[in-house]
Formats: C-alpha cells, sequence, structure tokens
C-alpha cells in the first residue's frame, strides 16, 4: 500500500473479528513506533504489548468508547484482540504528547498496511491500566492506548457539516468520520 493510499483511507475501527493478531505483528509496530520522529531525538517513549485475552478484558474495562454513538461501545465479541500501551518515561522528559502522536500514528499506519484495524483511545482509567499492567505511576505515565483487531466494520471519512464533529454509522452500517474541508483548513493560497 502506498502512503498516499494509507492516508487517505486510515479510519478508525471500533468493532473486531476476535482472530488474534500474532504477537510478532504487534512487535513490528512498536518498532515503527520506536523509530517515529521525535522532537530533540529523546525517544521517551516505552510501551507495553497486550494481547493475551485476560489482560485485554480487563484493559478494554478501563476504557471509554465512542461517546457519540447511541451503542458505541464493542459487544463481547468485537472488542479489540490487542492493545499496545503508550506510556512516557519521566526518567527522560516529563510531557509526551508530541513523542505519543507521532508513535500512535506510526502504529495506525502500520496496522493498516497489515490489514489490522485501529483505534486511538485517550478516555481511560489511567491508574487501573497501571495497576494492570504492574508499571509505577511515579515512572511511567500512561499517555494512550491503541486498540487493535482484524476490522469487522468499514469506516470512512466524510464532510462535515455545520461544524457538526460527530461521527455515525450510516444505513449501511458504515462508521462515518467528519472531516472539515481544505477550503475551510487552508489558510493561505
Amino acid at each position: 500500500m502506498d502512503i498516499k493510499t494509507a492516508l487517505l483511507e486510515r479510519r478508525t475501527i471500533r468493532k473486531f473479528t476476535q482472530k488474534p493478531i500474532p504477537k510478532s505483528e504487534l512487535i513490528e509496530l512498536v518498532d515503527y513506533a520506536r523509530l517515529a520522529a521525535y522532537p530533540a531525538n529523546l525517544q521517551p517513549l516505552k510501551f507495553a504489548v497486550i494481547s493475551e485475552k485476560e489482560l485485554c478484558d480487563k484493559v478494554f474495562e478501563n476504557t471509554k468508547w465512542a461517546g457519540y454513538l447511541p451503542d458505541g461501545t464493542p459487544k463481547e465479541n468485537e472488542r479489540p484482540t490487542a492493545f499496545i500501551a503508550v506510556l512516557g518515561d519521566y526518567s527522560i522528559k516529563n510531557t509526551f504528547e508530541v513523542e505519543a502522536g507521532a508513535a500512535v500514528t506510526s502504529m495506525m499506519l502500520g496496522a493498516m498496511d497489515k490489514g489490522i484495524g485501529s483505534c486511538w483511545i485517550g478516555s481511560l482509567n489511567k491508574k487501573n491500566i497501571m495497576n494492570i499492567l504492574g508499571l509505577s505511576e511515579e515512572a511511567y505515565s500512561l499517555t494512550y492506548v491503541l486498540a487493535l483487531g482484524y476490522p469487522s466494520q468499514e469506516s470512512q471519512a466524510c464532510e462535515m457539516n455545520n461544524n457538526d464533529v460527530k461521527y455515525f454509522i450510516d444505513e449501511n452500517n458504515k462508521l462515518n468520520v467528519p472531516k472539515r474541508s481544505m477550503k475551510e483548513i487552508l489558510l493561505s493560497k
């Protein structure tokens, strides 16, 4: 898949088949994150791969899904089969948003290339997830988790109307994600 196609077609997936993702594929996604661009090349992130069903279930219970959809939380047979937790290492730096954004984007694009769907989740019970992972909140900051699985739904970008950012399911059961037009976002000509 070429990069243009990946950038134009990658969308969030919120429903997954229950086919497990090989651990080697998940580790490769972390490698993509490792190689992302980081300001000052400090590389302050660490990653935890979660693919065992029991741990995935515990992490899932500490995430919030699709607030704009009336029934947006995946049902048990639609849940992600893996998560990658993105953590900032306080011994290197104290803020991690820029680096985490680069890392998550790299992993999402890599996942798409492998036929794996992803959902970037920031609405988390961070304290509980840190406990589940057995990690110290004094040493690490949980910034995001990336939910992963083979997609069981389609997702597409659509035109935004009246500043309505709310994604929705259409009559074909496809997830639609409104995006602002180029005319609206491009300030220079």
